[in-house]
């Protein structure tokens, strides 16, 4: 009875022991199929709450940000760009290519609405193999003190 229990765990710990490299990286579909669907998603996770889930429609034609930073540091720059990206609702406008990234990056305007409060937001879009990722966003836009 006691070899019945041993086994699991121990086919357990050498899994465990063999991962190697880079296991932070949640599981899960990355990017979207088109530049504004990638926007619109990491601004449904945004309104969710769902860091993990962010850092997935987030990074560059390379991949998502977890090929570069660990999960912790992700989850919380995404915790940063969510609370700074707080609104109760949005639209995205003026989608247009990026001269000299013609066909691998697209910038669009998104506005943010909270409250009587409405901001307009560049977002840059950007092809990672089949998929597109939200590459940048404008925060100083939004964060910017006007005197």
């Amino acid at each position: 009875m006691h070899l019945r229990r041993i086994i699991p765990l121990a086919i357990l710990v050498l899994l465990a022991a063999c991962g190697g490299g880079r296991t932070s990286m949640p599981p899960g579909p990355s990017g979207a199929a088109a530049p504004a669907a990638a926007v619109e998603r990491f601004l449904r996770l945004v309104e969710a709450k769902n860091y993990r889930e962010m850092g997935l429609v987030f990074g560059t034609k390379d991949g998502n940000i977890y090929r570069i930073d660990p999960a912790r540091q992700v989850e919380q720059r995404m915790y940063a760009i969510a609370s700074i990206l707080e609104h109760q609702s949005f639209s995205i406008t003026n989608e247009e290519q990026i001269p000299g990234r013609f066909g691998e990056a697209v910038r669009m305007t998104v506005n943010l609405t909270s409250g009587r409060q409405r901001k307009q937001v560049p977002f840059t879009a950007v092809r990672s193999g089949s998929t597109w990722l939200v590459e940048q966003v404008d925060l100083e836009r939004i964060t910017r003190i006007a005197f």
